[in-house]
Order: structure tokens, then C-alpha cells, then sequence
């Protein structure tokens, strides 16, 4: 029987492996931040600095000063409820 010509698959370095996760990481965070509207970014510093239930009742109450491709202002209760910032 003749023997096969092809040499077996080799599987890439662990270095170029952890440089690709390194890089899929990095664009996953810029995609998610790069569309976060100032408004998103207010209410969750505003949020961060709550210490009561009624201090997160307060906040929901503020109006924010809306999103770059819709120019309507949202609520920080809004956006909380809907996850935007996630």
C-alpha cells in the first residue's frame, strides 16, 4: 500500500491562538461601548452612587438628554428597564 503523501494537520500556536481571543475581546468591547449614548453613561454614574431603594427611585426619574440617532429624551428608569447599557 502506498503511503500518504500529506503530513498532518498541525494545530496553530498557543500564542496566535491568545492573540485572536486577545483581539475578538477587544472589538466585543468597542462595538458595545462605541454606540453607548452620554445619557446612558450618566444615568449609570448616577446609579453607581444610589444607596437606597428610594435614591434608585429618585434616579429613574431623570430625564436623560437622549441618544445620538434618536433625539428623544429618555428617562433613566427607561433605560435601566430596558438594559440599554448592557
Amino acid at each position: 500500500m502506498p503511503e500518504s503523501t500529506l503530513e498532518p494537520a498541525h494545530r496553530p500556536p498557543k500564542r496566535i491562538l491568545a492573540a485572536a481571543a486577545i483581539v475578538v475581546a477587544l472589538a466585543a468591547w468597542w462595538l458595545l461601548h462605541t454606540y453607548t449614548s452620554a445619557g446612558t453613561h450618566e444615568c449609570e454614574a448616577l446609579y453607581k452612587s444610589a444607596r437606597s431603594a428610594a435614591d434608585t427611585a429618585r434616579i429613574d426619574t431623570v430625564v436623560t438628554a437622549g441618544s445620538r440617532a434618536q433625539n428623544e429624551p429618555r428617562t433613566c428608569g427607561f433605560l435601566r428597564k430596558s438594559a440599554r447599557w448592557q
